[in-house]
């Protein structure tokens, strides 16, 4: 089957959705960071100073919001490359097959230890483990993808 590679843009949105699932680990370290400075702010000047104390904490909270955002927006972009713009290769299958078993994993975790809640990732990473098992065969019969080379590079006319 011999199918026509994807366009450049849906392939770099589909990275870029890849790439900002990045997001949460930078969000889980700035919240780190930021609860520790919360936890100076305690230590240094106790709950007397809660203007620092609330700058602090709203500090943490922004970078959490915008790492979420981030996340959101990335599955938003991988969801709608591989279902809309019917971005397949190889690369692709790996991610969803790999971020799908993180997502269902990280999800059904909390169960392991009595917490009965259900994360906003469950429903993306059974999808993904889903549809990368019923399109397998679409991923792998991928045309691969032309990447240009800038004219410097180009060593003929062709």
């Amino acid at each position: 089957m011999n199918e026509t590679p994807p366009s450049p843009l849906v392939a770099r949105v589909a990275k870029l959705g890849a790439w900002l699932q990045v997001a949460p680990v930078l969000g889980i370290l700035a919240v780190t960071f930021g609860m520790i400075e919360a936890f100076d702010v305690l230590k240094t000047s106790g709950a007397g100073d809660p203007v620092r104390l609330s700058a602090v904490i709203g500090n943490v909270i922004t970078c959490f919001g915008v790492a979420s955002l981030l996340a959101l927006s990335g599955l938003i972009l991988v969801t709608g490359t591989i279902t809309v713009c019917a971005y397949r290769s190889r690369w692709m299958l790996k991610f969803l097959r790999s971020f799908g078993a993180l997502c269902l994993v990280l999800s059904l975790a909390p169960f392991v230890f009595g917490h009965f809640e259900i994360s906003l990732y469950l429903p993306f990473g059974v999808f993904f483990l889903i549809f990368a098992k019923v399109k397998k065969e679409e991923f792998l019969n991928a045309a691969p993808e032309k990447h240009k080379l800038p004219s410097c590079y180009k060593l003929d006319d062709d």
